[in-house]
């Protein structure tokens, strides 16, 4: 575990796998609160309360990557056709997820609204950095690793398994490239060593010049730089934590021309916020103007009066509540 990281400490609820006490991470969020995950490291699961995954910034999501990579080290716990929701211990169901990066799937409690269960890998393809395997892919992992890894589990994956034997997920490489760019989407941090693969690539295909990688080139493109892709987490947490020390200096102190570009965002938005606020002042200033304004002789008028009604209805209400009863 890497000085960066954020130790676990016992938490109270009990995964709805395997029965066991889950743990806790507390981690830094975009708006400086702390965010609470409950993550099972036998199942590969985390627990999410509502939108904490949203939350995460590049800081907290470096420091759940290396927990994750860490759980590699168990055997993986099989999922149970009963799981339950660790906070009402009702069944939780399967929901498709759909975000900018293509499907995803969550357990969710939808009885009470608790929360979802994600797997690692299911956490990181919402998140953009997997992309499935292909035979060539897995020839090349063979070639370079002697083994296929589960990015979900860290189990050994056959040549030809679709899926994990042991989690049932998807056989995917993760790419290094994206993941970096996404712990630090601002490029603050730059130059760092991680930065010389160019985060436009994506895993095996250059998203700049759109040429597929050669045989033997899985890890560079040939036409315009390198994409780095690997299926073990252990691997690509390794290749992006020397990032968590520069990360939590900027955290501490942003670096002047983040802090000019945070600015000029502001500023570019300054026009829309002022409608705003103008139309809301506006708003208020006609519902007082109708308070002020409002004809009380109208009560005593003949006719139909809806005000007048409910101030008859509550004078009535009134005496039968008080009235004297012998």
């Amino acid at each position: 575990m890497s000085a960066f990281s954020t130790p676990f400490t016992e938490a109270a609820l009990q995964c709805g796998n395997c029965r066991e006490p889950m743990q806790r991470l507390t981690l830094p969020s975009h708006y400086g609160l702390p965010v609470e995950l409950d993550l099972c490291a036998g199942c590969h699961l985390v627990w999410f309360d509502t939108t904490e995954g949203a939350r995460l910034g590049g800081q907290s999501l470096l420091t759940l990557i290396g927990q994750m990579a860490h759980t590699h080290a168990l055997a993986h716990v099989a999922l149970r056709d009963d799981i339950r929701c660790p906070r009402c211990s009702r069944p939780v169901s399967l929901v498709h997820n759909q975000s900018r990066w293509g499907q995803s799937l969550q357990l969710a409690c939808l009885a009470n609204r608790h929360g979802a269960y994600q797997s690692f890998a299911e956490f990181l393809q919402e998140k953009g950095l997997l992309r499935p395997m292909s035979l060539a892919d897995r020839n090349q992992l063979l070639a370079s690793a002697g083994r296929i890894d589960c990015v979900n589990c860290g189990a050994d994956i056959g040549l030809h398994d679709e899926r994990c034997p042991y989690c049932r997920s998807v056989a995917s490489v993760l790419d290094v490239a994206r993941l970096a760019r996404a712990l630090d989407p601002q490029g603050a941090l730059a130059p760092q060593a991680v930065h010389e693969v160019k985060a436009q690539q994506g895993a095996m295909q250059c998203g700049a010049c759109g040429a597929a990688l050669l045989p033997g080139q899985w890890l560079s493109c040939a036409q315009c730089g390198a994409t780095l892709a690997v299926s073990r987490l252990a691997e690509a947490n390794a290749r992006v934590q020397e990032l968590g020390a520069a990360l939590k200096a900027l955290a501490a102190k942003p670096a002047p021309e983040v802090v000019k570009r945070r600015l000029d965002a502001l500023e570019a938005d300054l026009p829309r916020r002022r409608e705003w606020v103008a139309d809301m002042q506006a708003d208020a200033h006609q519902r007082s103007r109708l308070d002020e304004e409002f004809d009380w002789a109208s009560l005593l008028r003949p006719g139909t009066n809806p005000v007048r009604a409910v101030f008859i209805a509550l004078a009535v209400w009134f005496v039968w509540y008080f009235w004297p009863r012998g």
